[in-house]
């Protein structure tokens, strides 16, 4: 098939400062298309964003640059049997529209770039596993920088949120503003030949990332959820990401693919239906698979970076997620709700990922309690208040550390590393990459994406079936 069929109906474009790719048509379609149209950018995250990652994983393994990058290849490596084909046709399609364009890119490069974040996971904390799952304590090595915690999301319906009581979901994504990637923030319009037309926020050359949601109502966020249990033997945040926007439209169908596919890394899964109103929070780790749901049939749920999946709080009942967790945070004690709960506020905890962001949103949930419209959700998800220390930090000021100073709006000190050339020496700090406003049913979404933190360059609005609908034409 020639590359100008290929590419019928696919485009970039750029609105309101929002990067917009659309694709349609088979897995390998929408991937050549992803590739030919976005062939430079792709270069550039192959080509910077990738060392900067090396880097990352050297520094915070205590290795050289060379071990790293082993490291990453062989992490690569043990994830592709878990690829399922049909990610694996469109990574294959990316590749062939990169070269087709002009520009030269491999397979493996582009499995590589995909299996990025679900490696950073693996290493952004002490007492990680390696990607075969061994076990690492790097506690004491003093190459070890502690960073920031990444993404928190809410979702609320019926009389909590008030109006008309459709179901409402707000999403931060937190991450490291890493060479070549502000300027290549993108968001993804797909409508896939054999499944639900979907959106979700990425980057060039990457199938799948932060979440999104799709036209049967289904919407699906992550968090980084640090475990013990950690492998990249298994399916991560991209391929998870993707499934479910492709293939579910009900909590049970989301929770039959948790159930039934291999996973990696810890994370979060905030999952919503809007048509039946119901959400659930999905805590994973390589081994195990928990179900957080509302409190008391209450009509909201939150989440952020700390697991609390712990039998009793919360309504919570089932296997203790917190158990797993409390090595790679360093929690001193969580032998009880309470002794836990007082590890989480402790201020000289270097490695717990901002707890205080919970807390906060159980507070400001509460405060806009049956009116939560999108100019209040917008004002939770730009709060830069820690419960904690009761205090505000200040618009442009970073946070002291993983746990003083942590707010919602994200935003915190820069870090210096030593990549490869053509990047050499860099800083990168985290803060809000992106945040979104959504109704899934009708589609209406929100999305800030303009700065960094994001919330400070406003929320541009679109419509999912508006956009669906000019790419279907």
């Amino acid at each position: 098939m020639k590359s100008k069929e290929l590419l019928k109906n696919a485009s970039f474009i750029v609105q309101n400062g929002v990067r917009i790719l659309t694709v349609q048509g088979t897995p390998y379609q929408m991937g050549y298309q992803h590739g030919y149209l976005l062939a430079d950018r792709i270069y550039r995250m192959i080509n910077e964003t990738l060392l900067a990652t090396i880097a990352y994983i050297a520094k915070q393994t205590g290795n050289d640059n060379d071990t790293a990058e082993q490291m990453f290849w062989e992490g690569r490596k043990i994830a592709e049997p878990f690829l399922p084909e049909e990610f694996r046709e469109e990574m294959q399609g990316i590749t062939d529209g990169v070269n087709a364009a002009g520009v030269a890119v491999g397979l493996e490069q582009i499995m590589l770039w995909n299996t990025n974040y679900d490696q950073w996971c693996i290493y952004c904390h002490p007492n990680y596993r390696t990607h075969n799952g061994i076990k690492k304590n790097i506690h004491h090595n003093t190459m070890f920088t502690p960073v920031g915690g990444g993404c928190s999301s809410f979702c609320a319906w019926d009389e909590h949120a008030g109006g008309d009581g459709k179901l409402i979901f707000g999403k931060n994504e937190d991450n490291f503003n890493m060479p070549a990637q502000l300027e290549n923030r993108i968001m993804i319009v797909a409508s896939p030949q054999n499944g639900y037309g979907h959106i979700f926020m990425s980057y060039p050359g990457m199938i799948g990332l932060d979440g999104g949601f799709n036209e049967a109502g289904l919407e699906v966020m992550t968090q980084l959820n640090s475990m013990q249990y950690e492998t990249m033997a298994g399916c991560g945040i991209a391929i998870f990401t993707r499934l479910l926007l492709t293939h579910a439209s009900t909590l049970d169908e989301s929770i039959d693919i948790f159930n039934n596919t291999p996973r990696c890394a810890g994370i979060a899964y905030h999952v919503a239906d809007a048509n039946a109103k119901e959400a659930v929070v999905v805590e994973t780790s390589s081994k195990y698979v928990a179900f957080r749901y509302p409190e008391n049939d209450s009509k909201v749920l939150w989440q952020s970076n700390n697991s609390n999946c712990y039998p009793g709080w919360m309504g919570y009942s089932g296997y203790n997620m917190v158990k797993d967790q409390a090595l790679v945070n360093e929690l001193t004690d969580v032998a009880t709700i309470d002794n836990w709960q007082e590890s989480l506020r402790d201020p000289k905890n270097l490695f717990v990922q901002a707890p205080s962001r919970f807390l906060r949103y159980r507070e400001l949930l509460e405060q806009y309690y049956g009116n939560i419209t999108i100019e209040n959700a917008i004002t939770i998800l730009s709060d830069r208040f820690d419960p904690y220390t009761q205090q505000t930090r200040s618009k442009y000021t970073p946070s002291t550390s993983n746990n003083i100073l942590c707010t919602i709006c994200a935003l915190y000190p820069d870090i210096t590393y030593y990549a490869d050339e053509p990047v050499g020496e860099f800083k990168a700090h985290v803060a809000n990459m992106w945040s979104m406003v959504t109704y899934p049913k009708t589609g209406d979404f929100w999305v800030a994406i303009n700065d960094f933190p994001a919330q400070y360059g406003g929320y541009e609005y679109f419509n999912l079936n508006n956009l669906l609908s000019k790419l279907r034409k």
